[in-house]
């Protein structure tokens, strides 16, 4: 009989295994938590940003976000979101966007360079 090993080196049936593979196969396609940001979503959502941000300058009062570390861009744009920082332009975008689309924007930038 064919056996495949468990966690402890028992041997597990083919059967058992067999009967356990779909329940395994269901969790690894379900969005687990901290699951990497869609880059390719971030690049999308990234067109609206370049409007204003593609021109900024050292001295500039618009902010230079390209290679922005993701977690503080991640910060700053929910902390726009929840207006606790001003800026009406900002809250306004920020307000449409879901934490999945800010995290790919963030992992987007946080990889790319000024054009």
């Amino acid at each position: 009989m064919w056996t495949t090993r468990g966690n402890a080196g028992k041997s597990m049936g083919v059967t058992k295994f067999l009967r356990l593979l779909p329940a395994a196969m269901l969790l690894a396609i379900s969005a687990p938590a901290g699951a990497s940001p869609d880059i390719e979503l971030g690049r999308y959502l990234a067109r609206e940003c370049m409007t204003c941000h593609r021109t900024a300058t050292a001295t500039s009062t618009i902010p230079n976000i390209f290679g922005m570390a993701s977690s503080h861009m991640t910060d700053v744009i929910r902390a726009y979101r929840d207006k606790k920082l001003e800026n009406a332009v900002m809250q306004a975008i920020a307000e449409r966007l879901k934490d999945d689309e800010i995290e790919a924007l963030a992992a987007y930038f946080a990889m790319t360079t000024k054009p």
